[in-house]
C-alpha cells in the first residue's frame, strides 16, 4: 500500500536556489558591515573633492564630482560575486522547460519529479524521468566557459577544458544506484549540459550519458522502449517515487 502522507511542493532548482539566496544574504549582510564604516570615509572624501572641484570651476561640478564618487563607492560595495548555485538553479530550471512538452504531448507515457533529496544524503536527483524507456536520471550541468571543450581522453575519461569530470560521473552513477534502490529497477544515468558544445549524440563515459541539453527530449523520445513500461507502471514507479523521494528543498 501507498503512503497517503501530505505531498511536499517541489520545482526544479528550488534546493540550489535556496543555497544561493542563503549564500546572497550573508554577502549582503558582510556588505552592510563594510558601508557602516566606507560610506563616511567616502563621503567626507567627497566633500573634499567637490570643494576642490567647485574652487576651479563652480559649485555645479562640485557637486557632480561628489555623487559620481558616492556611486561609484555603493557599486563596488554592493556588487555581486555571483553564485555557482544560482547558475545551477536557473540550469535545471531550463531542463525543466526543456521536459515540459514531452509530459504534456505524452498522453500519460512520460512522468517526471525535479529536485528530490537522496535517501540518507545531503545529494539531491536533478530530474528522475519515467518513460516507455523505463526510469532516466538527468543531471544538470550548466558550464558556460566559451573556451573549454567538454571531450573524452584516450581513456574515454569526460573532461570540461582542464578539468576532469570523472568525479562527478561517478556521483552521477551513484545518485542513479540510489535512485534505482528505491524503484527497484535499474535507472540510466545522463548529464545534460547547458551552454558548452557537445558532439551531436552526445559522448559515453563510465556509464553516464553526456548530451546537450537542447538534445534530450530527442534522446529521451529515442531510447529503447523497455518491456512492460506502459502508462499503468509509468504512473506507479511516479508515484512510489514522489512517496519515498521527498523534495529537496
Amino acid at each position: 500500500m501507498f503512503s497517503m502522507a501530505p505531498r511536499r511542493r517541489s520545482g526544479a532548482g528550488v534546493s540550489a536556489q535556496n543555497m544561493a539566496n542563503t549564500i546572497r544574504a550573508a554577502e549582503r549582510r558582510k556588505q552592510h558591515r563594510t558601508a557602516i564604516w566606507a560610506l563616511p570615509l567616502a563621503g567626507a572624501v567627497a566633500l573634499g573633492a567637490g570643494y576642490a572641484a567647485a574652487a576651479v570651476s563652480n559649485w555645479y561640478a562640485g557637486l557632480a564630482v561628489g555623487v559620481v564618487l558616492i556611486v561609484l563607492t555603493l557599486r563596488r560595495i554592493y556588487r555581486s560575486s555571483g553564485s555557482t548555485w544560482a547558475t545551477g538553479a536557473a540550469g535545471e530550471r531550463r531542463t525543466r522547460r526543456i521536459l515540459v512538452p514531452l509530459i504534456w504531448s505524452g498522453l500519460g507515457r512520460w512522468a517526471v519529479l525535479h529536485d528530490r533529496q537522496v535517501p540518507r544524503s545531503s545529494a539531491n536527483l536533478d530530474h528522475l524521468i519515467f518513460g516507455p524507456c523505463g526510469p532516466v536520471y538527468v543531471d544538470t550541468k550548466t558550464w558556460k566557459s566559451k573556451k573549454s571543450s567538454v571531450r573524452l581522453d584516450r581513456r574515454g575519461h569526460l573532461w570540461y577544458g582542464t578539468h576532469s569530470q570523472q568525479k562527478k560521473l561517478e556521483t552521477v552513477v551513484w545518485e542513479a544506484s540510489r535512485a534505482a534502490e528505491v524503484l527497484g529497477c535499474p535507472v540510466r544515468p545522463v548529464i545534460a549540459v547547458h551552454h558548452a558544445a557537445i558532439p551531436p549524440g552526445g559522448l559515453l563515459s563510465a556509464g553516464v550519458t553526456v548530451i546537450q541539453a537542447s538534445e534530450l527530449r530527442a534522446f529521451l523520445r529515442a531510447l529503447p522502449k523497455e518491456p512492460g513500461w506502459k502508462r499503468a507502471r509509468i504512473r506507479q514507479a511516479h508515484h512510489l517515487a514522489d512517496q519515498q523521494l521527498r523534495p529537496a528543498a
